[in-house]
Formats: structure tokens, sequence, C-alpha cells
């Protein structure tokens, strides 16, 4: 079933494409106009993608800077184009037991070796022999042709059997509807945008004292990451050695296959889309332009900041090969624990350890605070446990002029060890203490 969105892609082709006998056919001529050029690019009325994907020029386009036609031509051609069958052919490479970086010498040598293992004439009691040979000769036929080699890789192997097959057309058994790839728009965008042009993002960590988090800092962070090779300035190839225009693409870091009626644009295998070939890469960064190196980053740090708080400073990552923007750099602060403060929030804790006396006579005492000791006074009668509030002696909330506030805890000290006298006041009073609550249980009684 068409989704919406797919009827209404086809009815805007309509008003963008040049031809005006777009649709005097079928549907495939919306297919022909738009693959051959005669339509307008996908681009929102913006008329050079290039511009906006990656900020490069069409002769220096790479795999995650390609021309959007060029990334829907080969999702349209390959996202719907395979055939179904009960034996699906393997990859050339793998029938002949190679890898793809093979030479033709190596390549030779396999085929000769499986032609003769397998050869009928040779394994006339195995059924499967004759199919096997068939599918060495095959793969070999178009593996030991230089053009034909370049062109099934750049293709691939499903396409190109399709191709080869005659199974790469419209309404046919391999190919259910050529719009259907169209229709798929929400991930050929999605596909796209979640590309992330530039260098790597980069997380450290970076350990605070719970002064400095509540006053801020400035902090040196240093971290590896990716850095532009010194040696060769990030070009990727040694000094004074140019780059060479691609042969196969011309420049442009795409090739076009005909397919039928349909042409298929495709990052260029021989240059990896860059239109640009070398004969020799930089022995210090085996020509990817950045090696690993230590980076230095001054980092202001506010005053108020939290533990577990992330910091993140854009283009202070690693550096991008193709000289796009710096990744982003992402500092998680670590409070270390304070010996008398407590934090929670805005908010600022305390202990404060009162005396047997100070806690029935009150008194004053000295509280430590953000910004010094201030003296307290103390109620007598103070029990452990209760609390007083110093209003805005907390942390400066962020963004705001407003200031939270600062708990006073009290705990009461009880004396281990008592001198003579000490011990005879505190008789006495506990005498006294008890006089007046036997006093107090008469005349309830009473």
């Amino acid at each position: 079933m068409v989704r919406s969105h797919g009827v209404k892609l086809v009815s805007w082709l309509a008003t963008r494409c040049s031809s005006s006998s777009l649709f005097e056919d079928s549907a495939n001529s919306v297919s022909k106009s738009l693959l051959n050029g005669n339509c307008r690019r996908f681009s929102s009325g913006i008329r050079n993608p290039v511009k906006v994907i990656g900020n490069c020029s069409p002769k220096k386009v790479n795999n995650k800077n390609w021309l959007f036609l060029g990334y829907l031509n080969a999702n349209f051609g390959a996202a719907r184009s395979i055939h179904a069958s009960a034996y699906m052919s393997r990859d050339y490479y793998d029938v002949l037991g190679v890898s793809k970086n093979a030479s033709s010498s190596e390549i030779k040598k396999a085929y000769y070796a499986l032609a003769k293992k397998l050869h009928p004439d040779t394994n006339k009691d195995d059924p499967e022999a004759e199919k096997k040979f068939q599918e060495v000769s095959k793969a070999y036929e178009v593996l030991k042709d230089d053009e034909k080699r370049a062109q099934y890789d750049e293709v691939g192997h499903d396409v190109y059997e399709q191709n080869l097959n005659g199974d790469f057309h419209p309404g046919g058994a391999g190919f259910d509807n050529p719009f259907d790839s169209f229709f798929r728009m929400d991930d050929i965008f999605s596909n796209i945008f979640k590309q992330k042009l530039g260098g790597q993002d980069v997380k450290v960590a970076v350990e605070l004292s719970f002064m400095e988090a509540v006053q801020g800092c400035t902090k040196n962070i240093t971290f590896q990451t990716d850095v532009p090779c010194e040696t060769c300035r990030g070009e990727g190839v040694p000094p004074g050695v140019k780059p060479e225009l691609c042969k196969r693409c011309k420049g442009t870091g795409m090739v076009f296959t005909q397919k039928g009626f349909i042409s298929l644009q495709h990052t260029c295998n021989q240059c990896g889309g860059a239109g640009q070939t070398v004969s020799s890469f930089c022995r210090s960064c085996n020509g990817r332009k950045v090696v690993k190196g230590t980076k230095s980053v001054k980092l202001d740090i506010v005053p108020g900041v939290d533990d577990n708080e992330t910091i993140k400073v854009p283009r202070s990552g690693g550096a991008d090969p193709d000289r796009n923007q710096p990744g982003d750099l992402f500092v998680t602060i670590r409070v270390r624990e304070d010996p008398v403060f407590r934090r929670e929030g805005s908010n600022i804790h305390v202990d404060s350890v009162l005396s047997v006396t100070q806690a029935i006579l009150g008194g004053t005492i000295q509280v430590p605070t953000l910004t010094g000791d201030v003296v307290l006074k103390v109620r007598p009668g103070t029990q452990p446990g209760q609390k007083v509030v110093l209003k805005k002696k907390g942390i400066k909330a962020r963004g705001s002029y407003s200031f939270g506030d600062q708990f006073v805890h009290f705990t009461v000290s009880i004396p281990a060890n008592l001198t003579p006298r000490q011990r005879e006041l505190i008789e006495e009073f506990a005498k006294e203490e008890q006089g007046e609550y036997e006093k107090r249980a008469a005349g309830a009684s009473g």
C-alpha cells in the first residue's frame, strides 16, 4: 500500500520537473525523467545540494559529502532490486575464494585450481559438479575483465546479477514497483541527516573541589584525540605531492551506471568519492590527514556547577580529516566531598556541635559559611537534631540573583569523662531534678 506522502511526492515532482509531459504515459516517465536529470534536485529550492551537505566543491566529494541524487539513486537501485528465487547466487569473489583486492594473477590462479577440481569430467558421480563448475566459470568471466569487474564492484552482486539475467525491469518478478523506493523518502532523509559531519566528539571528566564548584574556576583540560597531521599539514600526502584527477569519475567522485531505462549513480570506488587520487600517502598519518595527539582546552567553569553535570564545549573535540568543523568536547564535572559543607541544590548544610551547657543554657557559637565564619546565637534548651536557617547564605542560583539558604544542624556532645567537681555538680543537679519530679508526681496524685 502506497504511503500518503508518496502520493504527495509524485504530485510535487510533477510541478517541479522541467518536462511538461512528465506523466504522459505512466509513472515510468517520472522515473526516467528524474533519474536522467530532467528534474531539479530534491533540495527544497536549493540549487546546489553539495554546498548544503558538507560545504565542499564538486571536485572534492567524499563518502559523507555526496550529491543528494547520488544517494537517492543508489538507494533506489539497491533497495528494491533483489530478485526472489529459490537459488541465490553467491558473490563472485566468494565463489573463487579470493578477496576483493585480489590481483588479476591471483584470480586467474584461483580459477584454474577450482576449474580443475570441479570439472564435470573428473566428478561424474557428483550431480552438482556441473552447476558448481558453471558458477566458477561465470565468476571468472566477470572478474578477469577489468571493465566488467569495475562495474560489478560498483553496483554490487545482486544488482549486477539481475541486470545480467534481464530481471531489472519495472513490473517484473524481481522489481515490484520503481516508485516504491521513492515512497520511502522518510528513510532516505533520515539516513542522510543522521550522518554527523565533522570530527569526533570527545568525553572527559574533571574533578573540582567543593569551593571550586561553588565559586567557579578555570581549568586547563588535556586529552587525547584526533589532531591535524603536522608532517603533511592535514593534506594526507607528502609535501610536494599533488593529487591527480581521478580518471574513472573525472573528478566528480561519482560514477553513473545505466541499468535498462534507469541511470544509477554511485560513489566512485577508485577514489572513494574524493574525486582525486594520489601516488603516495603521508607516512605519519597513512593518508588519514589526522593523527592521535594531545589537545588542551581552557575551560571557564561558571559558579554553582554541580556534581555529575556535563558541560558542552562546541568545536573543541577531534579534528575532522575533511576539514569540516571539529567535534564537540563534553566535560563531566566530578565534585569532591567537603568535610564541612553538604550541598542540596542551591542550599548548604553544616553540622554544629554544642556542649551540654550550651544546649541547656544557650549562648553564642561560630558557624562556618561559604563567605567566612558568622556568630550564631543558640537558644537555651536547644535539643539535638534541631536546626536553624541562615537566609541567603547558600549558593547563588544560576541565571538568577537569588541565593539558597544555609541550614545549621545541632548535635550535643556528652562528655565521657568528668572531673570530681563536675560529677558532684551533676549529681547535685540530678537530685534537684529528682526532687522536682517527685513533687510534681505527688501534686498530681493528691
